[in-house]
């Protein structure tokens, strides 16, 4: 059975993004590394039990690293999002997929946010809040992101009205 898809995807510079946010989380975890090798190495304890340690933890990263760089594609494809004049939907993961839906009475607020790497691309997140948790669009070009914030809050505003 085919897994239903959400109809709007985000543009296809945030696999760029995604890219460089991995590289720089496996760089971090590495020097992580490196520092337990100087550690060990500095009270003399690269042998035995602490070298096993220390290569499962760099086979570890490396192995989640290109599992999750291999994926970036697969990842793009089912990372969606809808509007509807009841809710928001959100459908993200790619080997356990999961669709979330926000009725527009519950959202309190909305953010835009911007890293340097979504800022590189262009490109903005919209987190919806609600009392309970946050919900993410990450990735939208900036006049897609200031559109969805305006239609969501014209959404809330016709929806306080009618109760």
């Amino acid at each position: 059975m085919e897994y239903p898809l959400l109809k709007n995807k985000m543009p296809e510079n945030i696999k760029k993004v995604w890219l460089k946010s991995s590289l720089v989380t496996s760089f971090v975890f590495l020097a992580i590394g490196g520092i337990g090798i100087g550690v060990a190495w500095w009270f003399k304890q690269l042998s035995g039990i602490w070298l096993m340690a220390i290569i499962i933890y760099f086979c570890l990263v490396v192995g989640i690293k290109l599992f999750d760089l291999v994926l970036i594609p697969y990842r793009y494809r089912f990372h969606r999002y809808e509007v509807t004049p009841e809710d928001l939907a959100f459908q993200n993961g790619y080997i356990f997929r999961a669709t979330t839906y926000v009725p527009i009475n519950r959202i309190q607020h909305i953010e835009t946010k911007q890293g340097p790497f979504l800022r590189q691309a262009n490109l903005m997140a919209v987190t919806i809040h609600t009392a309970a948790t946050s919900h993410s669009v990450e990735g939208l070009t900036v006049e897609q992101a200031q559109e969805l914030r305006q239609q969501i809050i014209t959404m809330i505003k016709v929806a306080e009205q009618d109760v």
